[in-house]
This record gives structure tokens, C-alpha cells and sequence, in this order.
């Protein structure tokens, strides 16, 4: 049995039973594998862009039986899926906000519009909700979460719009990890302004130029963000 690391195990916890899902970005196949081994998922399809991978994530999967039930395929981004998979779920994890942005942009019309996405980018989460917002994507749920040291953020998306559109504070934050406020989303946030200071900071002493001030414009104004997040 695969052991799923915390990060891929929140993800796994936005899969619901029964769907048929596609794990893009796959590397070593690790999610599909623990989900259809515990029975949760009778089918996958593990899409990986690099050689590599897809044979490592190809062995994993002849190792664990499940050859049958777990399609691997080598393609870039969402270009190796069709309507034809009937799939429920699309996971695109493991990396930047913007390559994801960027997979969506370029593979939209792979997608039939039915189905869930569960987003984990490693940074410019901003980015990633920002495209969803643009493109009439709304975020169902939220989690946070750290993992080895590193603090994630998981989405779980549908295509609908939200009934009240989303802020600037919904787009930096998450709209429904504002809502739940936990510690974890606090002390993160309390992280990003003790950063943001030291960075304003350090401009405060730059030489002043057109771009030193617009970098400081711009810090500012994260740093109003962050500190009106931590008080309301």
C-alpha cells in the first residue's frame, strides 16, 4: 500500500468516492495508486509531461497490480485527456500557480466543464484564483496546511460562479480559508507580514528610483492587505 504524504493525502480527501480522475502532473503515481488501491476510485489516468516520470510512474503502477484500472500516459498538461475519459475529477498539483494557470489556459477545451479540479500550487495561489475568477471557476472548498516544513494550500473547484464575486482579499487568501480563519491561515499570514516589513524596510534604505518606488507601491499595498486580513 502506498503511504500518501500530508499533502497528497489532502488532496486525496477532495477526490470523491467513486470518481474517475485524472492526476496530472502525476510523477510517480503516487496519488492514483493509494486511491484506487483503498478502493476509492475504479478508474485513473496518470499524465505526467517528462519521460522519466511516466516510467517510473509506469513501474509503480505494474508493482502495485493495477495496470488495468490506471491508464498512464505521457502528455503536456491537460492535452493528454478527451471528453471520451468521462472523468470527475482533475488533480493538477505539485506546481507553480502560474504553469497551472498556464496547463488551464492551454487545455480548457479538454475538459467538458463537469468536471471538479483540485488545485495545489506551491506558490502564486493568487494567480490561480485570479484565472478562475476570470474564467468563471468558483472555489468550493479550502485547506490548509504544512507538510515538512512547507505550508500548502488545496482547492477544490467547480464551474459555477460564486454568488458574490470574489475581492482582493478573496483572491490572496482563499475565500473559504478566510472563512475558516485557522491557526495555521493566522500564523502564515502573521509570517507574510513580518516578511513583507523586512522588505520595506530594506527599500526604505535603496537609492530612489522609478522602480524602487513602484516595488515599495506595490509592498505597501500587500502589506495593507496582509494587516487588514489579521484584523478584521
Amino acid at each position: 500500500m502506498v503511504h500518501l504524504s500530508k499533502r497528497l493525502q489532502a488532496i486525496a480527501d477532495f477526490v470523491e468516492d467513486g470518481d474517475r480522475i485524472a492526476d496530472i502532473g502525476t510523477d510517480h503515481a503516487f496519488l492514483p495508486i493509494a486511491l484506487v488501491e483503498a478502493g476509492r476510485v475504479p478508474f485513473a489516468i496518470a499524465s505526467d509531461v517528462g519521460a522519466g516520470p511516466v516510467a517510473i510512474a509506469k513501474q509503480n503502477i505494474a508493482d502495485a497490480g493495477l495496470n488495468a484500472k490506471i491508464d498512464v500516459r505521457l502528455a503536456d498538461g491537460l492535452q493528454g485527456i478527451s471528453e471520451n475519459d468521462n472523468l470527475d475529477t482533475v488533480v493538477i498539483a505539485g506546481m507553480g500557480g502560474e504553469l497551472i494557470v498556464k496547463i488551464l489556459a492551454a487545455g480548457i477545451s479538454h475538459l467538458d466543464g463537469t468536471e471538479n479540479l483540485v488545485l495545489s500550487p506551491h506558490r502564486d495561489t493568487d494567480q490561480v484564483r485570479q484565472w478562475l475568477s476570470d474564467n468563471e471557476f468558483g472555489i468550493l472548498d479550502e485547506k490548509i496546511l504544512e507538510d515538512e516544513g512547507h505550508v500548502y494550500e488545496v482547492m477544490l473547484v467547480g464551474h459555477t460562479v460564486p454568488d458574490v464575486p470574489y475581492n482582493a482579499a478573496d483572491l490572496a487568501f482563499g475565500p473559504v480559508l478566510r472563512k475558516k480563519r485557522s491557526p495555521l491561515f493566522l500564523s502564515n499570514l502573521q509570517r507574510r507580514e513580518e516578511a513583507l516589513r523586512r522588505v520595506l524596510n530594506g527599500l526604505q534604505d535603496a537609492a530612489d528610483s522609478d522602480e524602487i518606488e513602484l516595488k515599495r507601491a506595490d509592498v505597501e499595498a500587500e502589506l495593507d492587505l496582509v494587516e487588514g486580513e489579521l484584523n478584521d
